[in-house]
């Protein structure tokens, strides 16, 4: 079979390429399409990036199929230290950590808020997120500063979720690794802290007597 990849940012440069077709045997997977490049590019250093399959994030085990789009990422921010974003797809917890965790921290801490039912006493179907996406970036980038600033902490992902979120399935997560856990622990609490303040990013709850937006926080002195 064959798929077309995209190869974005610091992997294009060290591919020299930001896309070509590649040919693989039937029932390959993502991590099979990562080895084969690697063999392609030797400079191409694909750990701690993210895959997408037909632009929806995908993991290592994600099996391909004729005519995928596979994209593969550096995370958002551009340095190795952050891995941050927005998606349509499920978020894959266990991915995260595997990229958080390093020789150098002792503790690595994750937190998934997810969709839960009943909500104040009434059957939620789903939700679906909303956001100013380039504003969430941003916002998304200035916060980790932040618990750098507080924190004496490592790897921080964080990654919302956009569009539909049934019940049980995950809205955000966030996994901080650092040299103790204290510290992870706080870096972590205080980032879903500011998520709530700050990012541009809005809920409405569908029930089965209709759809309500859910009323969120604007900082004292920024509020009209």
């Amino acid at each position: 079979m064959q798929v077309e990849v995209r190869l974005f940012a610091l992997y294009r440069e060290q591919a020299g390429r930001d896309r070509l077709r590649l040919s693989l045997p039937e029932g390959a997977r993502v991590k099979d399409l990562a080895e084969t490049l690697k063999r392609l590019f030797p400079a191409l250093t694909l750990e701690g990036g993210m895959a997408a399959v037909n632009q929806d994030l995908a993991g290592p085990e994600t099996p391909l199929e004729e005519g995928d789009e596979v994209a593969f990422l550096p995370p958002v921010s551009g340095g190795e230290e952050e891995n941050l974003g927005l998606t349509r797809a499920p978020l894959d917890l266990k991915t995260l950590v595997e990229w958080a965790i390093q020789p150098q921290y002792g503790a690595v801490v994750s937190f998934l808020g997810t969709a839960r039912t009943p909500n104040r006493g009434e059957e939620v179907a789903f939700l679906e997120y909303e956001a100013y996406e380039e504003m969430a970036l941003k916002t998304m980038r200035t916060l980790v500063k932040e618990m750098r600033e507080r924190f004496a902490i490592g790897r921080v992902a964080l990654w919302h979720r956009l569009g539909r979120v049934d019940p049980k399935e995950a809205s955000i997560a966030i996994v901080v690794s650092a040299p103790h856990r204290k510290e992870a622990f706080l870096a972590a609490e205080y980032a879903i802290d500011r998520v709530k303040q700050l990012l541009p990013v809005w809920k409405k709850e569908y029930r089965k007597d209709g759809s309500f937006w859910i009323e969120g926080y604007a900082p004292e002195g920024l509020r009209f």
